[in-house]
C-alpha cells in the first residue's frame, strides 16, 4: 500500500499535490488542536479591521473536519484539480497556479453574497466547472451506475451534495465563479483577440516555467511551416486526442 500511495503522490502534478497537502495538513493541525478552525474562515471585518490578512488564504485550505464530508470533498478536489492540470496545463504549473489565483479572487468577491466563509469547496467547484466546459464530451460514470457526459458534472455534484445532506450554496457559488472564469479565459479572447488574463512572466519563473515565447512550450509550440510531414503528424495527433475525449470513460470513486 505504501508503494501504491508513493506512486500516486509521485505521479500527481505539482500544483495539485501542493493543494492537497495544504488541505490535509491544515485539517490535521486543527484536529490536533494546534489551530482553531475559527481562525481560518473568511471574514471581511476581521481581515481589514483587525488586519488578519492570513484569512485571505487559509479560508481555501480548510474544507471540513475529518469525516465523510472531508473524504468526499478531498476526492473531488484531487480529481478535479488533477484533470484540469494534466488536461489543460501540462508542464505549465505557473499558468495553472495563476488560474487558481484568479479563481480564488472571484470566490472572495462572491463569498459575502452567498454567505460562504470556507472557500475550499467553491474553489474546487470552480475548477471542476472549467474542466467540464473544456472537455464536455468526456464520458463519466459513478460506480458504473450513473453515466453522463462531463458537461453535466457540476449539476451531478450539486445533486450529490443534496443527497448526502450537505449545503449546496458552495456548489452554486462555484458554478457562478466557474462560469465567469470560463468566459474570461476561453470566450473573451476569441471575441476581442486578446487574453486579458495572461500569466505574468515572473509568475511563470516562480514555478520553473519559462516565460512565454522563450524555450519550448508544450502547448503553444511554434511549428515549422516548411516541415509538412511534422505538421501532418501534429494534426493527426490532435484528431486522435479529440476522438479520445469523446470515448474515454472515467470512474469516479465516491
Amino acid at each position: 500500500m505504501e508503494a501504491g500511495l508513493a506512486g500516486i503522490i509521485r505521479n500527481t502534478p505539482v500544483v495539485t499535490r501542493l493543494w492537497i497537502f495544504l488541505v490535509i495538513g491544515t485539517t490535521t493541525l486543527t484536529k490536533l488542536g494546534f489551530i482553531d478552525h475559527l481562525d481560518l474562515y473568511f471574514n471581511y471585518g476581521l481581515i481589514f479591521r483587525r488586519y488578519q490578512f492570513w484569512r485571505l488564504f487559509t479560508c481555501f485550505f480548510y474544507i471540513a473536519p475529518f469525516g465523510v464530508n472531508f473524504l468526499f470533498q478531498v476526492i473531488l478536489l484531487y480529481m478535479t484539480s488533477r484533470r484540469l492540470e494534466e488536461g489543460s496545463y501540462p508542464g505549465r504549473s505557473g499558468d495553472f497556479m495563476f488560474v487558481i489565483m484568479i479563481a480564488g479572487i472571484l470566490n472572495l468577491a462572491l463569498a459575502p453574497f452567498f454567505k460562504v466563509f470556507f472557500l475550499g469547496i467553491p474553489l474546487s467547484f470552480t475548477l471542476g466547472y472549467l474542466w467540464a466546459r473544456r472537455f464536455p464530451m468526456v464520458q463519466m460514470s459513478i460506480y458504473g451506475v450513473l453515466r453522463f457526459r462531463a458537461k453535466y458534472l457540476p449539476w451531478v455534484r450539486v445533486a450529490l451534495s443534496f443527497l448526502m445532506g450537505f449545503s449546496a450554496y458552495p456548489d452554486f457559488m462555484g458554478i457562478v465563479s466557474g462560469h465567469i472564469l470560463f468566459f474570461f479565459l476561453d470566450c473573451l479572447p476569441e471575441l476581442v483577440g486578446k487574453n486579458i488574463l495572461k500569466t505574468p512572466d515572473f509568475f511563470r519563473r516562480i514555478f520553473g516555467q519559462l516565460p512565454e515565447n522563450q524555450g519550448f512550450d508544450p502547448i503553444f509550440q511554434e511549428i515549422n511551416p516548411n516541415d509538412e510531414q511534422e505538421n501532418q503528424v501534429e494534426i493527426e495527433n490532435e484528431n486522435e486526442n479529440e476522438n479520445e475525449n469523446e470515448i474515454v470513460e472515467e470512474e469516479i470513486v465516491l
